[in-house]
C-alpha cells in the first residue's frame, strides 16, 4: 500500500502484484489477508481460479443477489464468471436458470453443468421474449457478465417483479445502463453492479470448497490445464471457448 515492492532484478524495482493476486511466477509473495488456508488433500493446481473468476460469479449469485432454492436466474454470457454463477444456482437449488451464449463449445459446457435452458442470441429472433417464454413471464434474478450496453438492456426487461440485475462486465467508459426507468419503477427493479462477488474470500472460497467436497460444485469442469510452455495455446483455447478458464502449470 505504500508503493514499495519486495522484488527487484539487478538493482530494478519489479512491480508484480496486479490485483494483489495476478503473476505469471513459480512463487508470490502475499499479504496474510490475501492467503486462504486450505485442505492439503485438494488438488491446489485447480483452486487458483475460485480467487477471482470463479467466486465473483459464485458470488454474485450467492452473496449479491442472495438467490435461494427455486429461485430462476438468466445468465448473461457462458464464460467462466457467468458459468460459476451457474455452479452456484445449482449448488444452492436454483430453479430454471438460463443462460444466453453465442459460442457452441461454452453453451454445451453449460448445458452439462445443469443449465435449464441455453439461448443462442446469434440463431434467436428475440431473445427477451424467449426469455419470458421459458421463464414463465420472466426471472427473479438476471446476472450480466458482457458489459454490452445492449444486452443489459435485455437484463433489465427480463426481470419479473421484484427481480435484481447483478452486473460484473466492463462496459466502454462512455456506455450508459439503457433502461426504461418507469419500467423499472412499476416492477420495482433492482440494478447493481457487483465486485468479487461481494465475498470474503476467507470464508467463501472455504464455502465453494465444500460444495466441491459435497459434489454439488464441479468448478473442475471448468478448467483445462497446460505447461507454461503452451501459454499462447492455453490463451487460444480460452477465446475459441475449447476450454472455460486454463490453468498454467510450471
Amino acid at each position: 500500500m505504500d508503493g514499495t515492492t519486495p522484488i527487484q532484478q539487478n538493482g530494478d524495482v519489479v512491480h508484480a502484484v496486479f490485483f494483489s493476486q495476478s503473476s505469471f511466477a513459480t512463487h508470490a509473495i502475499a499479504r496474510e489477508a490475501n492467503t486462504v488456508v486450505v485442505d492439503a488433500d485438494l488438488p491446489l493446481e485447480l483452486l487458483g481460479p475460485l480467487g477471482c473468476g470463479v467466486q465473483t460469479g459464485a458470488g454474485a449469485v450467492a452473496n449479491s443477489l442472495g438467490l435461494k432454492a427455486g429461485d430462476s436466474l438468466a445468465i448473461f454470457g457462458g464464460g467462466g464468471v457467468g458459468l460459476s454463477a451457474l455452479l452456484a444456482a445449482r449448488a444452492l437449488d436454483g430453479g430454471t436458470v438460463i443462460v444466453v451464449e453465442p459460442n457452441e463449445n461454452r453453451a454445451a459446457v453449460a448445458k452439462e453443468l445443469g443449465a435449464t435452458h441455453v439461448i443462442n442470441p446469434s440463431e434467436t429472433k428475440d431473445v427477451l421474449e424467449e426469455i419470458k417464454r421459458l421463464g414463465g413471464g420472466g426471472v427473479n434474478f438476471a446476472f450480466d457478465t458482457t458489459g454490452i450496453p445492449s444486452v443489459v438492456g435485455i437484463a433489465v426487461e427480463a426481470l419479473l417483479p421484484g427481480g435484481v440485475l447483478g452486473m460484473v462486465g466492463a462496459a466502454p467508459p462512455e456506455a450508459m445502463l439503457p433502461a426504461n426507468m418507469m419500467s423499472m419503477l412499476f416492477r420495482g427493479i433492482t440494478a447493481k453492479y457487483i465486485i468479487e462477488g461481494d465475498s470474503n474470500p476467507q470464508t467463501f472460497i472455504p464455502t465453494m470448497l465444500g460444495w466441491y467436497r459435497a459434489g454439488k460444485f464441479p468448478f473442475d469442469k471448468l478448467i483445462g490445464k497446460f505447461p507454461f510452455e503452451s501459454i499462447n495455446e492455453a490463451a487460444h483455447a480460452a477465446e475459441s471457448g475449447a476450454v472455460i478458464k486454463p490453468v498454467l502449470i510450471f
